[in-house]
């Protein structure tokens, strides 16, 4: 039995990063000869699940700084209590992820660095000064110390590269489970087909990293080419990274209107979310994958997406979609294509949820995810891996 705890700090809680972790974790309780726990330091109150739940270590923290690790995790390290063949961390420009790294690789505990999104220009650009010495001081010892790095796509190996790192490289997408499709709403609509046109973003409130500046500006430039109309509507959807009320600005200075809709974060599975949209879109100036455009493609819905984000090739592969340039032109002309295609949308949905609970299930990713654990992480013989329960570390 080899044992790989997968360190999320905050489990649950980090949105996209919640639902990678979620879903592989459980579905690794299928796959013989692994255990695969997620540790996680939260101290808050969780609210209510919508999925299924895979096992947790659990080390309640309040951090004292942003490199704060909490005491008892490191004891159970030292003393054996909590023994790992391998871990395998998440996130790019984390301190907590630089001190998970630091811990383990004193103990002599390899891990599998998961950066979820690509080391390209744009990203580096935002917050320019305050990147560049984090990536000097920590972000490189981290990639440089790991056994290997897992890219959601093989198209972020370039820019990985481009920075001089030689860290072995293995690519494992996002994925899907088929369960969730018992969260489909009632009222969920055939796409193109209603009376109405709604077209969903789901994800932060983040202009910068989901490019929703762009959406918005490719959006107005849509309107005036089909003439502007109630009975389209975009609506987004999400929690606010501090940039709504720039985008709500931003589309008043537009005049959209009631053609435009924040939400705020709705309590609904994204699949109830995504199904009551007739197409869903994500415009990303970069994006790691798109774990959103999984679950409405899952859903059956057609989709609008980035060619900078992960998910891209896979709505090219699938014929589920439309894909755009990160630009307002560029968007409102993959809106306008999907307006004009709309009597096609159904077939288009369809198209997407048949690739995708075939190729991107949770099941596949975790099978292929435990062929890499195996590689990168030497089981220690001399350890049985059942003398410990998961339950005991409940700190």
């Amino acid at each position: 039995m080899i044992r790989v705890a997968h360190i999320l700090s905050y489990f649950p809680g980090q949105e996209g990063l919640t639902s990678f972790c979620r879903g592989l974790g459980a579905a690794f309780e299928d796959v013989e000869g692994i255990d695969v726990p997620i540790i996680t330091f939260r101290a808050k109150p969780v609210r209510k699940a919508t999925g299924k739940e895979p096992p947790q270590i659990k080390f309640p923290h309040h951090n004292r700084h942003p490199f704060d690790l909490p005491k008892a995790f490191l004891n159970a390290l030292d003393s054996k209590e909590l023994e790992l063949d391998g871990a395998v961390l998440h996130g790019t420009y984390s301190p907590q992820v630089f001190a998970q790294a630091r811990a383990l690789h004193r103990r002599g505990i390899p891990y599998i660095f998961v950066p979820h999104d690509p080391y390209v220009r744009t990203l580096q650009k935002h917050k320019a000064f305050r990147k560049f010495l984090y990536w000097h001081c920590c972000e490189k010892w981290v990639i440089q110390h790991a056994a290997a790095v897992q890219l959601l796509s093989s198209e972020h190996e370039g820019p990985l590269r481009e920075q001089g790192m030689t860290t072995p490289v293995f690519t494992v997408a996002n994925g899907c489970d088929t369960d969730d499709l018992v969260h489909l709403a009632p009222d969920s609509r055939i796409p193109g087909c209603e009376e109405d046109f709604r077209i969903q973003y789901l994800g932060r409130m983040d202009r910068n990293h989901k490019g929703l500046d762009l959406l918005i500006k490719g959006y107005a430039q849509f309107l005036k080419k089909v003439g502007s109309s109630e009975r389209i509507q975009l609506v987004l959807s999400g929690n606010d990274w501090e940039d709504r009320g720039f985008l709500e600005d931003l589309a008043n200075s537009l005049h959209l209107g009631a053609n435009i809709l924040f939400t705020g974060r709705l309590p609904e599975h994204s699949i109830t979310i995504h199904s009551r949209a007739d197409l869903c879109v994500l415009a990303s100036r970069f994006d790691g994958f798109g774990l959103t455009i999984v679950e409405a493609m899952m859903a059956s819905r057609p989709v609008l997406v980035s060619t900078r984000a992960g998910i891209a090739n896979h709505v090219r592969k699938s014929n589920g979609g439309f894909l755009v340039e990160p630009d307002p032109k560029s968007i409102a002309e993959g809106l306008l294509e999907a307006w004009r295609q709309r009597n096609f949308l159904k077939e288009i949905g369809v198209k997407g949820h048949q690739y995708v609970t075939r190729e991107l299930t949770w099941a596949s990713i975790a099978a292929q995810s435990a062929a890499a654990y195996t590689k990168f992480f030497p089981l220690d013989e001399g350890r049985n891996a059942t003398d410990s329960k998961i339950e005991k570390f409940n700190f």
